[in-house]
């Protein structure tokens, strides 16, 4: 494998790299070199704000989507006030204090997730209790949200690799010692279209529900997991429409570590993954 230049990637179940295996990566120089300078430069900034749109984006489709059926007008409030949230990022100026942009965009992003997660509670039965966004759940569909962003988290991590780019080195994210933080830059776009979808879909057809939940170690049983990882990378190999190409998911995740890359070496501009309503 080395002699070939195949890398072999280990990654736990949390998404977390566990070691990689390959020959010396003497070709990545260049691109590595470029890379660490994002965090400093204006072209950090510029694609940092650009995977956030694209993830508004998402967010403005997905509320979209979940609200076909139902018409609540909050939810079309909502989604308006992520759609002027957009508007303040795209004016937002870029050059000054780099951190504290940085700073402005999260702060952006943020807002617009508050938005996105009061909407979604009008989707969810009640007997689940979601009440917001929590990367410490105590409910159920919090607790699958963290279990699929772990897969793709695993996906994304794998593509950063297998691109010569350092996954622990972040654009947006602040730099953590053991955090890819790249990977969590770059799952921005993908968390709502696989993810969200996903979860919410299973709860409300009663496919994984409140008694799924171990409620001593606050994680989910066995068999509810299995199905979740099912689906979830079911859907991160079916294809969509995309542009004018038919894509899967997974071949989206690895055309975005890719675009990276050639905006990093070659100057071209980089676009964020978003499906239009």
């Amino acid at each position: 494998m080395a002699e070939n230049n195949i890398k072999l990637i280990a990654i736990n179940p949390r998404g977390q790299l566990t070691y990689t295996l390959e020959s010396p990566d003497w070709q990545n120089v260049k691109l590595k070199k470029e890379q660490y300078k994002l965090s400093e430069n204006r072209l950090g900034l510029e694609i940092s704000r650009e995977l956030i749109i694209s993830k508004m984006k998402n967010q403005k489709a997905t509320l979209t989507t979940l609200n076909k059926n139902k018409q609540l007008k909050r939810v079309y409030d909502n989604r308006l006030k992520i759609d002027e949230i957009i508007n303040q990022l795209n004016q937002l100026p870029l050059n000054g204090d780099n951190e504290s942009v940085r700073m402005k965009i999260m702060g952006l992003e943020g807002k617009a997730s508050n938005e996105y997660w009061k909407s979604v509670k009008h989707f969810v039965p009640k007997d689940i209790c979601f009440e917001s966004r929590t990367k410490k759940p105590r409910d159920l569909l919090n607790s699958m949200l963290n279990y699929g962003y772990a897969i793709i988290a695993s996906e994304i991590t794998k593509s950063i690799l297998v691109n010569g780019l350092d996954p622990y080195c972040g654009l947006l994210h602040f730099d953590m010692n053991n955090r890819t933080s790249l990977t969590f830059d770059l799952i921005e776009p993908f968390r709502q279209q696989i993810v969200d979808k996903t979860v919410i879909s299973l709860v409300n057809r009663k496919q994984v529900t409140v008694e799924d939940m171990d409620k001593r170690k606050n994680t989910i049983k066995l068999e509810a997991r299995k199905l979740i990882v099912e689906r979830i990378l079911s859907k991160i190999y079916s294809t969509i429409t995309y542009g004018d190409e038919t894509l899967s998911y997974h071949k989206l995740i690895v055309k975005q570590s890719e675009n990276l890359v050639n905006s990093l070496l070659q100057g071209e501009k980089f676009n964020g993954f978003y499906l239009r309503w």
